[in-house]
């Protein structure tokens, strides 16, 4: 069974690319560009893992976080939270939220599949 992600990216050429590699990878991609569609995508999908933007409209990440957590089927996922903000107290925010990491844009795609590889292994 392939492990699957859902990609929530309000940027359709980000959100494109990273799909492609994910599945390059052997990854079942999910994808949502905006929080509200996500979180609708991951109750009806319950991927194995999410990477998601912070600031994205109708619903952002820190709110995304708070319903993963209040969910009872979601509040197990690992959730990676991508930002091109990268200040010490935002990480620290997201981190406390329950994000299972953080990861600053521009990132290398090595190091996302990484993060990803940590966080599916943390999971178990």
């Amino acid at each position: 069974m392939n492990t699957s992600i859902l990609l929530i990216e309000d940027r359709a050429g980000l959100l494109d690319t990273l799909k492609s590699l994910l599945e390059l990878h052997d990854y079942t991609v999910y994808t949502a560009s905006n929080g509200e569609e996500g979180l609708s995508m991951a109750i009806r999908h319950l991927p194995d893992l999410v990477i998601s933007d912070i600031y994205m409209p109708v619903l952002n990440g820190y709110e995304l976080l708070d319903k993963f957590r209040e969910h009872t089927d979601l509040c197990h996922i690992p959730v990676l939270i991508a930002s091109a903000k990268n200040q010490e107290a935002e990480i620290d925010a997201i981190m406390q939220k329950g994000a299972a990491g953080y990861l600053s844009k521009p990132f290398v795609f090595a190091h996302l599949h990484e993060e990803i590889k940590r966080a599916l292994a943390g999971k178990g």
